[in-house]
């Protein structure tokens, strides 16, 4: 009898998680709904909300009901990055950016001639029930070419080794996601080289500078092996965030690491920043992260998962 109850509560929320992840119309559903949580609850919404956590990665272990001071840092976390109210207590706002950030995460498939449903199904390693429970579909055998199918996430570990999609994610955010002393990696598009980076300052955007010398070198070999004005397609990963952005690669300006052979600092523009010179919008910076924004496929490919 304790294993079926188990079984039971398993199968609900297993059905809330899909729904939560994909907003399934005939749900209905918001998380901004659901009751508050805070330290020392139990129950099944609190296995609910360390599911939402872990699958984003801000909570390790097993989701075991209880709203210990592991889930309360998790939360704080989770509310620091996103720039909430950092009190570790689960309201209507933290469950929103919770939703918005399982929505940004989830996988997408789109209906190529002549796939079928279970065709899908065993290429994401997922099960057809789970496929046409989280897109709504009440007939398997009708697909429609060009149809966009969500992909369950984490539960069948179908997408435990793809990377999240690149985001064109507004300035605004950006800049209350990516405080300055930290540390972030930028993927250069062009070239799939990879190097890690530290915000420097920047109001309009980002200015940051090379985090070592050996990331100098790489970024230096990344742009054709000398210091260039151009702007480029990037992505910046940061947070479990893949950003669609871009940068020129010229070291100008105050620095404040000594020894990573870059005098000064460089520029990463992302959607809506502007230029720190009379707050202009720099129209071959706005193209790059446009064109960076196109790139999921290819990130994909290049920034595997750690």
């Amino acid at each position: 009898m304790e294993s079926l109850s188990r079984c039971l509560v398993f199968c609900i929320l297993f059905s809330l998680i899909l729904a939560a992840s994909s907003l399934v119309p005939a749900l209905g559903m918001r998380l901004s709904d659901l009751a508050q949580l805070k330290l020392d609850m139990v129950g099944a919404d609190v296995v609910f909300l360390q599911e939402c956590l872990s699958e984003l990665g801000y909570l390790v272990g097993t989701a075991d009901g209880i709203f210990g001071p592991s889930t309360q840092r998790a939360v704080i976390e989770l509310q620091q990055i996103t720039g909430l109210n950092p009190d570790g207590i689960v309201g209507k706002e933290t469950w929103q950016k919770l939703q918005e950030l399982l929505e940004a995460a989830q996988g997408v498939h789109v209906v190529q001639p002549g796939e079928t449903l279970w065709g899908i199904a065993r290429e994401l390693n997922v099960t057809v029930s789970e496929l046409a429970a989280v897109n709504g579909i009440a007939n398997p055998d009708r697909l429609m070419v060009g149809e966009e199918l969500v992909v369950p996430m984490g539960r069948s570990g179908s997408l435990s080794t793809r990377v999240p999609a690149v985001r064109l994610m507004h300035w605004d955010e950006v800049n209350r996601l990516f405080p300055k002393s930290a540390t972030a990696t930028v993927l250069d598009l062009q070239s799939g080289l990879r190097f890690q980076v530290k915000r420097l300052f920047g109001t309009y955007h980002a200015d940051v500078e090379p985090l070592t010398a050996a990331d100098t070198r790489t970024m230096k070999k990344a742009i054709g092996g000398k210091w260039s004005w151009a702007r480029r397609p990037i992505v910046v990963e940061y947070s479990g965030f893949r950003i669609a952005a871009s940068m020129n690669g010229v070291p100008h300006g105050r620095s404040s690491i000594s020894d990573n052979e870059f005098t000064g600092h460089f520029c990463l523009h992302f959607l809506g920043s502007r230029l720190h010179s009379r707050g202009r919008t720099d129209k071959e910076h706005q193209t790059a992260v446009m064109q960076a924004a196109r790139y999921n496929q290819d990130a994909e490919r290049l920034m595997p998962s750690r």
